[in-house]
């Protein structure tokens, strides 16, 4: 039996995505190959936001939290040390070792250690590190610290590169300066069933908009604001199912506009329920992030209003699915945008035409998920 142990700081029960990814290789590669022992390396810690519908899968391995605090310091301190500790307690374990990216810079460590002890290392790019402390305004490009962290991270490659998308693949590549083996596996890709009742929120007269998810530093709350604000009550449902830190804010301006309701969790079976499903990525986040609810937006056949670079890939995978909304940094074009697809959606038929698209490309991403896990399968065989 190969041994492959899979490191992740969160793990269902608890609900991050990035834990349901986790717990989602581990059941794919189990089902396609056998000779394969998995072993989960996780930390027990509270997430905020949603619920999991995942059963554990693995022989699971879970740690004690360091910190669970909201100070930023201490929590990266906290998960620094996380990190090491998650990646040198499955070393014994392990023919190979898979990484998402959380904790931060778990792939810090996994460089390092793998690299050392000559173990086949995997990394999926969920998020990119130390990029998204830099794109969060947290430290310059320029410190120090960050350039000796990058210069480790380059020296010390992973053997094998599972990114969310082409362009974000592109993205490492050159930033590693090597042709690494590589697969495109994006997040939140599901299998989705429709329910066959009605929400409540649900009506066949009006277009339904949702936000559901993370409204975290990536993400532009003016997008939300804007948008609420050309809705009209008597054409549109806007459903909003918030957290993050930019959360509360977005709350307290339209709590009280009529076209909005604020839900608590939104389930994967009511997906196909939203017409247009609302989706930011600020442009310095391009390719550090890749918002998986806009996958599941496709895969449950809807179209999405994505504000965001036309060159991240949200925009290069989904294009004929979405409508392109400007960044808030040009208030003028994102609210002409917002309107402009206002316009569009008053025929119900040019809506009609987006969600064939979501169709289309759902199939593409099922194919898409059967190929990497059989890539990444290939990859394990061959080096273990």
């Amino acid at each position: 039996m190969k041994k492959i142990v899979i490191i992740n700081r969160y793990y269902p029960p608890d609900p991050a995505i990035s834990g349901h990814s986790a717990c989602e290789m581990a059941q794919e590669l189990s089902y396609r190959e056998k000779n394969l022992n998995l072993m989960i390396r996780y930390i027990q810690a509270p997430y905020a936001g949603g619920r999991s519908s995942k059963a554990p899968v693995g022989y699971l391995g879970g740690m004690s939290s360091i910190y669970n605090g909201k100070n930023k310091i201490l929590r990266f301190i906290g998960n620094f040390i996380e990190g090491y500790r998650l990646v040198r307690q499955s070393l014994p374990y392990a023919d190979a070792i898979i990484t998402l990216t959380d904790p931060p810079m778990v792939h810090f460590w996994a460089g390092l250690l793998c690299q050392k002890k000559r173990i086949p290392w995997i990394y999926w790019t969920l998020d990119l590190y130390p990029e998204a402390f830099s794109s969060a305004g947290i430290v310059n490009d320029n410190n120090l610290v960050y350039q000796g962290f990058q210069r480790s991270i380059i020296s010390h490659p992973p053997d094998f590169l599972i990114s969310l998308g082409k362009q974000q693949e592109s993205f490492l590549k050159k930033k590693y300066k090597k042709d690494i083996p590589s697969t495109v596996l994006p997040c939140g890709i599901v299998e989705s069933q429709h329910r066959s009742t009605y929400p409540d929120w649900w009506s066949p007269k009006k277009i339904v908009f949702a936000y559901a998810g993370n409204l975290g530093e990536a993400h532009d709350p003016e997008f939300l604001i804007t948008l609420l604000q050309h809705l009209n009550p008597q054409k549109h449902t806007c459903l909003l199912s918030l957290y993050g830190i930019k959360a509360s804010h977005v709350l307290t301006e339209v709590k009280k506009h009529p076209a909005v309701r604020v839900i608590d969790y939104i389930s994967q079976d009511d997906l196909s329920y939203i017409d247009v499903h609302l989706v930011s990525l600020l442009p310095q986040w391009t390719h550090v992030c890749v918002p998986s609810k806009a996958v599941s937006a496709i895969c449950s056949g809807r179209a999405i209003a994505f504000q965001g670079s036309r060159q991240s890939d949200t925009w290069q995978m989904f294009k004929s699915a979405s409508f392109h909304i400007s960044s808030s940094q040009n208030q003028q074009a994102m609210s002409d945008d917002i309107l402009n697809m206002l316009k569009t959606l008053s025929d119900f038929n040019n809506l009609n035409k987006k969600h064939t698209q979501a169709i289309i490309y759902r199939e593409k991403l099922l194919q898409m998920k059967k190929n990497a896990y059989e890539t990444i399968v290939r990859f394990l065989c061959k080096s273990v």
